[in-house]
């Protein structure tokens, strides 16, 4: 019987010193980007969703693991998959990365996980508003990525970390055909907003909303889009939403700053705010709560989320059409 390594547990950052060091203010439209490197390119994770950093470990191997796993290891009592960025992005590491490669361990949606990468540069603190949508090239960088910005002239690409684990470990969690309408709950005639900049996700919502029967279903990629058409809207009860579901991490304006910005306009206030966040946990709930939103829930749970819309629906039936 192999037993698994316990991981050193020597750290580069970690989340319980960056709860006083690192986290932000709720609605400052900004993240701390912890950057790595692959080979010759510069990557990005929001420093929200990182445990800590380690060196490497070794791995035992599982039956039947998917190819970009390099086997499973024991980190105080948590055992983790190891995913080797290399293999799932198809890249080449640099020859003499074996020294300085590190595994970053994170924690979103539930669920913890770790990644091997080449090296782990340094923390950077962004606005929201310096970080671009991915360029509309092929669907497999669409698929990965969520965003790119520039640090000190050197261009850094934000991976889809949720949308990498969930096509690794294809959860059926996030793959919903409709939920049951036990409400009773006209969905046809309510009209729900989404702001996610993850094209993967974002199709997974608006599949799993439409095919529920909320037929009037916009979508946006960022904060900002959805803000611009707000005000497009000019007012007019036909055509604002009766809600709108967002992501936090959003290029341009995240999720906090929107809600904080709608919830201070007295003509979209009245409008209930859902967020929809794998950052979502009960440390950080404090942080919808003082920009204003009127519920909150942890990705990837899809039924869940038809569920409260439903909920809201049946508290607003004479605004519905």
């Amino acid at each position: 019987m192999t037993t698994m390594t316990t991981a050193n547990p020597a750290t580069a950052t970690s989340r319980d010193r960056g709860r006083s060091e690192i986290l932000l203010e709720s609605g400052t439209n900004e993240l701390e980007l912890l950057v790595f490197r692959l080979g010759k390119g510069l990557y990005g994770i929001n420093i929200a969703k990182v445990r800590e950093v380690i060196v490497p470990v070794r791995v035992v191997a599982a039956p039947s693991q998917p190819p970009a796993v390099l086997g499973l290891f024991n980190l105080r009592g948590h055992v983790l998959p190891l995913v080797d960025l290399h293999r799932y992005l198809n890249t080449q590491p640099l020859d003499n990365a074996a020294k300085t490669r590190r595994i970053i361990v994170t924690e979103f949606n539930g669920a913890r996980a770790s990644f091997l990468v080449d090296s782990v540069e340094q923390i950077h603190r962004l606005s929201w508003a310096a970080i671009r949508p991915v360029p509309d090239t092929d669907g497999r960088q669409q698929f990965v990525l969520t965003g790119m910005t520039e640090v000190n002239g050197q261009l850094i690409m934000i991976l889809d970390f949720e949308s990498i684990i969930d096509h690794i470990s294809m959860q059926r969690q996030l793959h919903v055909d409709s939920v049951e309408n036990t409400r009773g709950i006209n969905r046809g005639a309510y009209r729900v907003w989404v702001a996610e900049d993850s094209n993967f996700i974002r199709g997974l919502m608006q599949s799993a909303l439409t095919q529920s029967g909320y037929r009037h279903v916009q979508c946006f990629s960022n904060g900002v889009e959805a803000w611009e058409a707000i005000e497009a809207c000019q007012g007019d009860p036909q055509r604002l939403p009766h809600l709108i579901v967002t992501d936090i991490e959003m290029p341009q304006m995240d999720g906090l700053a929107l809600t904080r910005r709608l919830k201070s306009h007295a003509g979209y206030r009245h409008i209930p705010v859902l967020l929809f966040s794998s950052l979502i946990t009960d440390d950080t709930r404090h942080k919808g709560e003082r920009v204003g939103a009127d519920d909150q829930l942890a990705k990837p749970d899809l039924p869940r989320l038809v569920q409260i819309i439903d909920g809201w629906a049946a508290k607003t039936p004479a605004q519905a059409g």
